[in-house]
């Protein structure tokens, strides 16, 4: 469980710099924009990769029993999520309307997993995201963060994320066991 909260606080006070303006513009002053971006993007990763092992070697302790509609309600929602994700990188009508498709995904991605598992590790693990997302999506709303209105939304990038959120579901659906131990279907 050690790995595992680690790897969750690394990648929570990371992705938090950008929402403190002056320490992100002292780390991008001090390092350049890219060296920043690199670095960024290797402890991030590490963080990552910290959470899914430490996920992988924390025992399975029950906290609660899921509800029955929790999986169901995952089985919504997660591709939901993604498809949020994917619109959140690109020229979308989603984006427009959605104003943090990303930290949107992430909590209904979050909750989803909390509704469907009742242990420890992922009352702690989705829980953590959940928390970091709503702390994150209110944070970039007070500093006023939000689509870039330079780029025009198309509907040729609404299909697109539509249909990639729609085939990551699928692949994660089919693979899930294999990749997380745990079924879907």
């Amino acid at each position: 469980m050690t790995l595992l909260i680690a790897g969750l606080a690394l990648f929570v006070v990371l992705h938090l710099i950008p929402s403190v303006p002056p320490l992100r513009a002292a780390f991008v002053s001090r390092m350049g924009a890219m060296p920043y971006r690199g670095a960024f993007s290797l402890v991030a990763l590490a963080s990552l990769v910290m959470v899914v092992w430490g996920f992988g070697e924390a025992p399975y302790e029950p906290v609660y029993a899921p509800p029955d509609w929790g999986r169901h309600a995952a089985m919504g929602l997660v591709p939901v999520a993604l498809v949020l994700f994917a619109a959140a990188n690109m020229p979308t009508h989603i984006r427009a309307a959605v104003r943090h498709p990303m930290l949107l995904g992430l909590l209904l991605w979050a909750l989803a997993h909390l509704a469907a598992n009742g242990d420890l590790r992922s009352v702690v693990l989705f829980g953590t995201f959940a928390g970091f997302a709503a702390l994150a999506a209110v944070s970039a709303m007070v500093r006023g963060k939000g689509p870039d209105a330079a780029r025009a939304p198309r509907l040729a990038m609404d299909a697109a994320a539509l249909v990639s959120g729609a085939v990551v579901a699928g692949i994660l659906t089919h693979f899930h066991a294999t990749l997380f131990g745990m079924p879907v279907l």
